[in-house]
């Protein structure tokens, strides 16, 4: 047993072999980490502006198509209405012309405008 003990420690001088590291900050490797982290995080936030622009860009030409649509339908309306504006007018200027009403009125009420010559009284 004494014999095992004396070859132990040559053992263990023969096995031990000096690691050597290379010199460096302990923030080296960090920073890698961090600049990794930080070019993955602008990416996600690049990625995440870019589908934000998308869904806003979707979002608005839709809401323009349905308004243009309601454009579009109000428009014909307008143009309709002012067709039937201008039918009216006509029908209400031939309704109160002069001559009509003066026709109208000698037929119902026995009515005619007066001569020239005619001298007229009010008291």
């Amino acid at each position: 047993m004494i014999g095992n003990k004396q070859k132990r420690p040559e053992l263990r001088q023969s096995i031990r072999v000096k690691i050597t590291r290379p010199v460096s900050s302990p923030h080296t490797g960090s920073a890698a980490r961090l600049s990794e982290n930080f070019f993955r995080l602008l990416l996600q936030l690049l990625t995440t502006i870019f589908l934000t622009a998308v869904v806003l860009a979707l979002f608005f030409h839709w809401r323009i198509s349905d308004e243009r649509v309601v454009f579009t339908q109000l428009a014909e309306q307008g143009t309709t209405l002012q067709k039937e504006h201008t039918t009216l007018l006509m029908s209400r200027n031939e309704l109160m012309s002069k001559s009509r009403i003066a026709a109208a009125a000698a037929v119902r009420l026995g009515l005619q405008f007066p001569e020239t010559e005619q001298v007229h009284r009010l008291y």
